[in-house]
């Protein structure tokens, strides 16, 4: 197990441009008129989104590649993808992009003929991090691949969260290069982790009602599992300190690196660094937590300076950013010193 999670904190022998950077984000299918959710297929004279999004690959020429699980996905370019969480959640996924703006650009093409489309067929595609309409009852699994299946039944052991989370929330999650310095770049990442969650809140609203948290999505993570989610990380030994993480999550599949991927810490190691902590939000906001998130990696003195400020990661922060956001004065303050410090590094 150690040696498997070591090379994922291990640049490859031929690195990437440390500017490459990629993203996934999620979109709520939503019915335009009842606010009810809006299936793949079609159903009870509900368009369903499967066909929406097929108008469009036509036009751009997207490949459809047919899913043993009812889940259609379509290639968009090299490594970009359109793909389902059970949910029926839409995610984009790009390709690795040489910068931030290509990113941005790349987000843009894809998820604004969606929207039009969809909307022209009463749906709405929220950028949002969870439901605000729907209660968990109301939303059913699209499908039932194995993996899925096996997750769902060990969450629910635990408590609701682990369905609502699979099949009811929406992220923006921004991959970024190990760089010249993993472990530097893994406690940046790891400090910073609340801080982004707090930046870009955008759930309050759940099943029709206000939860009173900046990040409801943030919450129902943090709860679904605790031996699998967090901040697994130790300043000493960063690395035996995710080693014991892995090791102490119940193991929902067998492979050791199955097992990995069902681990879901705020920040991710894969070869790359995927952080996890963004709820998905509008594009114009996307586009600004890309630019932040790439400017305080890619930039030295944005680094140095983002970890003199923040020091080493306190897990005690992620309830506070789920629950208070920028309403914590604390963090707002810090916010905008973190902005500061990408802003400058973007005008360079």
């Amino acid at each position: 197990m150690r040696e498997l999670i070591a090379a994922l904190f291990t640049p490859r022998p031929a690195p990437r441009p440390d500017s490459t950077i990629g993203a996934e984000l999620e979109l709520i299918p939503i019915s335009s008129v009842s606010k009810q959710r809006v299936g793949i297929n079609s159903a009870a004279g509900q368009i369903g989104t499967a066909e929406i999004i097929r108008t469009v690959a036509l036009e751009r020429s997207w490949n459809e590649i047919a899913d043993a699980y009812v889940a259609p996905s379509w290639e968009l370019t090299p490594d970009g993808r359109i793909s389902y969480e059970p949910g029926g959640q839409i995610e984009i996924s790009s390709p690795i992009c040489n910068s931030a703006d290509e990113l941005i650009s790349f987000l843009y093409e894809v998820i604004e003929p969606l929207r039009t489309a969809a909307a022209a067929s009463g749906v709405d595609l929220l950028a949002v991090g969870v439901d605000p309409y729907n209660s968990i009852d109301q939303v059913s699994a699209q499908f039932h691949a194995p993996r899925y299946d096996m997750m769902a039944r060990h969450f629910d052991h635990i408590g609701p969260s682990g369905i609502r989370m699979m099949r009811q929330t929406a992220s923006l999650q921004i991959n970024v290069e190990l760089g010249a310095m993993p472990l530097e770049r893994w406690r940046l990442l790891n400090s910073l982790a609340p801080y982004l969650t707090a930046a870009f809140a955008n759930s309050r609203m759940y099943a029709g009602e206000d939860t009173g948290q900046a990040s409801h999505r943030a919450l129902i993570w943090q709860r679904l599992d605790p031996s699998r989610t967090g901040l697994p990380y130790d300043a000493a030994h960063p690395i035996d300190a995710y080693v014991r993480f892995a090791e102490r999550a119940t193991r929902i599949l067998s492979d050791d690196a199955a097992h990995l991927s069902t681990l879901f810490p705020e920040v991710r190691p894969r070869g790359y660094f995927e952080l996890r902590s963004i709820d998905a939000v509008e594009l114009d906001r996307a586009a600004r937590a890309i630019r932040f998130v790439s400017a305080l990696t890619t930039s030295e003195r944005a680094t140095r300076e983002a970890l003199d400020l923040l020091g080493d990661p306190d897990p005690s922060l992620l309830y506070t950013a789920a629950t208070l956001g920028r309403a914590d004065p604390m963090m707002d303050a810090r916010i905008t010193q973190l902005e500061q410090i990408a802003g400058v590094a973007i005008s360079e």
